[in-house]
Order: structure tokens, then sequence, then C-alpha cells
């Protein structure tokens, strides 16, 4: 596995696919085996079917950095961070661009580019995150002149550079051929490529938290002061606007909900706690949750077998997507949904599948513009959004039948929807008996603590 040095751009990505095609190194893996053994050099993939999944992996890292840009507006309005919006993703853009040409290139992901000796069994993922993570990390933190924060950024790198990667995968999966089929046609990658871009947003918004989280965990404990370390980020081309904003926000920025952390991040650069030698007795403890909230409960798996390989990333989004809502209710409210279910409002349901419909014509009509004359692209833009529209389920985070409310938060894959919903049914008494045992008085203030996960 080598890691790129430099910032790969998607044409060295392509020319590295394609010296391995005329090699004859590019292979896919039989029906049937284990994903994350190496390839058989049988029915290996068409160079146009490796060109098709770079573009799927490129479509879906343009709409992430979209999203991501979006989302931090958002989260940080009242930071002014629109004045250093694009230094800061464009920089983290670039960051990921190391994790992404390592993982295409590195075996990081499978069904074809990558797949050198040892194939993607080498090189799953928590591995993968920290390879790639501590790479990346160090780039970063170079190029803004941040290397100071290193103790309190490195770790935490190293899950996002996991997320990175699922987004990755998700999107490189999409584009498949048709076995037998004398003119190759392929499956559609756009629901792929949105798949993707929902992991790879995430995992920009979350190194720009952990960023700046670093930062006022390198102030608030004593290790310096901020002049010191935007004096050092002037010397930085990137990071030298990023420095002046930080002085100009610092009180804002260490009072920031977002930005607090409990402990100190440890990370290669910063001192290790030796192990204990034996579990403590409060180790052998259940989990008993964060303050005001229940202890936490595990609900029973949920099953993804019959899932193709393309809509796990899916499955784990809106798994993720449902537990998220489930722990903004409190145990009153829970119980209250639970004993009388909310009936969904079929008006409500519509009108954002026409909102979300309008937004999808709209960005596939900019899109289009640019190779077609405006009415062509308008045609084609009302017809890629319906069908785009109807794989798209709404979704109700947690589930209407999960102790959910009528609202819809997101939308997803209708198959992956649909399977996950019936699998309520016989794991909602063990979460209602876990709720049920917080004192009544306490109910009102206390809120869910509950894991979900696939099996």
């Amino acid at each position: 596995m080598s890691l790129w040095t430099r910032i790969p751009g998607w044409l060295d990505i392509e020319a590295y696919a394609e010296r391995l095609f005329r090699k004859g190194d590019l292979g896919v893996r039989e029906r049937g085996m284990n994903p994350l053994s190496p390839p058989s050099s049988m029915n290996a993939p068409s160079i146009d079917l490796i060109y098709r999944r770079v573009r799927c992996v490129r479509q879906a890292c343009d709409l992430g950095e979209k999203e991501a840009t979006n989302s931090i507006l958002k989260r940080f309005s009242d930071l002014d961070i629109r004045s250093i919006i694009d230094e800061m993703i464009s920089t983290v853009v670039d960051m990921a661009m190391i994790i992404i040409g390592s993982a295409l290139t590195g075996a990081t992901i499978g069904g074809g580019v990558g797949l050198l000796a040892g194939g993607i069994g080498a090189f799953p993922g928590a591995t993968a995150g920290a390879l790639v993570g501590v790479q990346a990390g160090t780039w970063i933190l170079g190029v803004l002149g941040l290397a100071s924060i290193a103790e309190f950024f490195t770790e935490g790198l190293k899950p996002i550079a996991t997320g990175y990667i699922r987004g990755i995968s998700t999107a490189w999966n999409g584009p498949r051929e048709r076995t037998g089929n004398p003119l190759s046609s392929f499956s559609d990658d756009t629901m792929s490529a949105q798949q993707g871009a929902w992991d790879i947003a995430r995992s920009h918004e979350a190194v720009v938290i952990l960023l700046l989280s670093a930062i006022v965990a390198y102030l608030t404990r004593g290790r310096g002061n901020l002049s010191v370390l935007a004096t050092e980020m002037r010397g930085s081309e990137r990071g030298a606007k990023l420095g002046q904003w930080m002085l100009k926000h610092e009180d804002a920025l260490k009072k920031h909900p977002d930005l607090q952390t409990a402990e100190p991040r440890r990370g290669a650069l910063g001192p290790q706690e030796p192990p204990p030698n034996s579990p403590s007795a409060k180790d052998k403890e259940p989990p008993k949750g964060k303050p005001n909230t229940m202890p936490r409960h595990e609900v029973e798996c949920f099953k993804a077998d019959k899932m193709p390989a393309s809509k796990v990333g899916e499955f784990e989004r809106q798994l993720k997507g449902q537990e998220d809502g489930l722990n903004r209710l409190t145990v009153e409210e829970y119980l209250k949904n639970i004993a009388n279910p909310v009936k969904r409002d079929a008006m409500a349901a519509k009108k954002a599948r026409t909102d979300l419909k309008d937004t999808l014509q709209e960005r596939f009509q900019r899109e289009f513009q640019k190779e077609m004359s405006p009415l062509d692209a308008e045609e084609a833009a009302i017809k890629k959004a319906r069908e785009t529209m109807a794989s798209l389920a709404g979704l109700h985070n947690p589930d209407l039948t999960a102790g959910g409310k009528d609202i819809i938060a997101d939308f997803g894959d209708r198959q992956v929807n649909s399977s996950i919903g019936p699998q309520w049914r016989p794991k909602i008494q063990n979460l209602k008996a876990a709720a049920e045992k917080v004192p009544e008085t306490m109910r009102d203030s206390t809120f869910l603590n509950v894991k979900l996960h696939k099996c």
C-alpha cells in the first residue's frame, strides 16, 4: 500500500487505473466470496467501467463538498465563518484527496482500482483509517502552520478517514456491468454518488469541527496562546487568513458548544497512558449514559444480508439517522409516541417530495446547461429528477412505528428504508421496557440513549 505524498488529481487516478488495466492487474471478486478477500483475475472489469467508477467517486466528492459547505455555514453562522469558508473547505478537500487517492490506488475499496497483490483484505476499515489518517493529518497541519496542535488532532482524524473510505466505497461499488449483455449496458450511477456524498460531506464537516476543537483544546489547556499560534500560521499561505479569523473570534470559539471536548485528544505525538493491568470494577459496569440520558440501551441488530453491497453504506446511514432521531426524544415523548403512534400526513410527505424534486431538477439543469441548450437541459433535468425521486423514500427519524414524529427529516434509498421499517416490530418492546425504568418524575427531562447497529 503506497500513500500519496502529494495531492493527487483525478487525471492522476485515472492514469493509474489505466496503467493497471494495461498490465492486467485489475480484477474483481468472484460471486459468493468474502467481500474482504483478494480479487480473482477472472471476469476483470472493462476500462470503461473503471472510468465510470472513478467518475462516480468524483461526483460524490463534488456533491459532498457542496453539502458540507452549506452545513458548516449553518453550524458556525455566529462566527462569520463565511469569510474563510472557501479557504477552509479548499484545504479540507485537498487533504481528503490524499485519503481518496490512497483508497482508490491502495486497495482499500475493492472492485477494481487498487486491487493489488494482497487485495483489500490487507487493508480493511479501521487500519485504512489509521494509516491514511496520520498521513493526511500531518499534511493539513503542515500547510496551515498548525503543527503545535497535533496532539489534539491526529488521533481524532483516524475514524474520520474511515468515513471518507466508506463514502468512496459506496460510490465506487455503484456502477456495474451487466454480465452477458453484448451491449455492455450499465446501471445508473446517480444514486450511488448521492449515497457516497453523504459520508464524504459528514467527513468534511467532521474535519473542520475537529480542527477547530483541537485549536480550542490547545488554547484552553495551557499549551499556548492564540497570538503565538496565529503568528506561526502567518508563515503559511493557507493558514494566515484562518489565523486572523481565529484572533477575531477567540472568545466565541472557546465558548462554542460544538467545539468543547471533555478530555484531551491523545495522538501519536501526545503522551500515552499505560494500559491497566486488569479492568477495574467500574469498567465492568454497563454504560450509564451521558448526563440527562437514560442508561444506554442497545437495540437488537438490524439485518442487511439481503442488501446489495452498494447499499450497505446507505443502510448504515439510515440506521444512524434513526438512532440520532431517537436520542433527540425525551423518555416521556418516546413513551407517548409508542402508546399513540403518530399517523403519516400525506400532504406533508407530498410537499417534502416536491421540494426535493425541485431542488434536484434545478441542480441537474445547471449541470446539463454546460453541454446542452437551455431547453434540452431543462427536459433532461426533469427526466433525471423524476428517475431519482422514484428510488427515494422520505425518512422519519425514527420510523413512526418506533416512536418517531411525523417530520420528514431526510430522503434515502427506498429499498433500504423498506427493509429497516418492518424489523422494528420485535425490537420495540425491549426498548420500551428500558425507557419505563426511568422514574416518572424524571422522564420529561431525561433523553433516550439508544444504540442501533447492523448485524
